[in-house]
């Protein structure tokens, strides 16, 4: 990269979007948040080598560029733990998160003597320095797949688990953050380009993309709210309800009696039918367990026990079967499908145009149609 503008714009920008994701001035998704900034800290890093080299200034100082070197081993878990903790129903933190930083830790050891005296690591032998200097060559790269192919992995499972959780998931479903490990695959494709094959083509366009790539997670990042925006005891119920290991066990184990279901199951339907608790578009699971003075727990395992849906399709149902009932009323004249979408509990014309067609086979509009007829 050899644009001196575009690799100090994208440095900056990437400088200041983690600072502004670490301090976290919305105080939402805080954890997942402060780790993105990390990860973004280290991508402004790596370009400040690349500043530094431009300037001729590596040389003079041999042990930032060490260190520099060193953190693009912290990239890859850093960008990882982002997407657990904004995917993690539970805010809690584990011992074991240490070991997604073992590589760096073993890196900066490995070049702690050149920080130091500027000698590299002495081997004992040259079979040894060959397999050392050949697994580190290949750690970062072999790293970065791993845990991109879990990243993705885990947003994949988001919006199963979000549905079990929320009657609305337009603004929590993180596909931006998807969006964006595509875009990373192509910055990581082009860096293994530079680094192996040297394709002269994509050289000029390597600066743009990473500031592309950076004002993009800027804008998303911090317009993000909170994905899980619940008390902690409610967090650690929907924690165990959308994990499946939990879910397995609980197909297994009957947390309703048969008369504890008919009983529930009434003042359910009493809920949804007489006083349309469905028309709240953001309504949620802990929600309506409150209305139902029953736990978390109980209310998923009554809605998969017997509607066979999780909380999302079951409230859409209803909110579908209102939108039908006003399509075909003489209220459809006075409002326009967005406003039909708004007064039958949906926050968003697409969700309602998709969830209308996947339960009808129709649209809203031709659903309309075809009832006039």
């Amino acid at each position: 990269m050899s644009d001196p503008l575009l690799i100090g714009l994208t440095t900056g920008g990437a400088f200041l979007l983690a600072f502004l994701l670490l301090t976290n001035p919305k105080n939402s998704n805080t954890k997942a948040n402060r780790w993105l900034g990390a990860f973004v800290f280290t991508f402004g890093c790596a370009l400040f080598e690349v500043f530094l080299h431009n300037l001729n200034l590596h040389s003079r100082h041999a042990i930032l560029v060490d260190l520099i070197e060193a953190s693009r081993f912290l990239s890859a878990p850093m960008l990882y733990l982002s997407v657990v903790s904004f995917t993690s129903a539970a805010k809690k933190s584990s011992a074991r998160t240490l070991w997604h930083f073992a590589l760096f830790v073993i890196v900066v050891l490995f070049r702690l003597p050149h920080m130091l005296t500027g000698q590299n690591f002495q081997f004992p032998n040259a079979a040894t320095a060959h397999v050392v200097l050949m697994f580190l060559k290949n750690a970062l790269p072999v790293q970065t797949v791993i845990y991109w192919f879990f990243s993705y992995r885990r947003l994949s499972g988001h919006q199963q688990n979000i549905e079990q959780v929320t009657s609305s998931t337009d603004e929590i479903d993180l596909s931006w953050l998807k969006h964006f490990l595509w875009v990373l695959a192509a910055v990581v494709l082009i860096w293994l380009n530079l680094a192996i094959f040297n394709f002269t083509l994509l050289y000029d366009f390597t600066p743009l993309l990473y500031l592309v790539s950076v004002y993009f997670l800027a804008f998303f990042a911090l317009k993000q709210r909170e994905v899980y925006p619940f008390a902690k005891p409610a967090l650690q119920e929907l924690d165990e309800v959308i994990s499946s290991k939990t879910n397995t066990q609980t197909e297994k184990q009957e947390r309703l009696s048969e008369s504890q279901i008919a009983v529930l199951k009434e003042k359910l339907e009493k809920l949804m039918r007489s006083e349309k608790v469905f028309l709240d578009n953001e309504l949620s699971l802990p929600g309506l367990s409150q209305k139902m003075h029953i736990s978390i727990h109980e209310l998923s395992y009554l809605i998969n026990k017997v509607y066979g849906q999780n909380f999302f399709a079951f409230v859409n149902g209803y909110r579908i079967e209102e939108a039908k009932r006003l399509l075909l009323s003489g209220e459809s004249g006075k409002l326009n499908m967005l406003g039909i979408a708004y007064e039958s509990g949906f926050n968003s014309k697409t969700t309602f145009n998709t969830a209308f067609k996947k339960l009808t086979g129709q649209s809203p509009s031709e659903f309309a149609a075809s009832g006039k007829k």
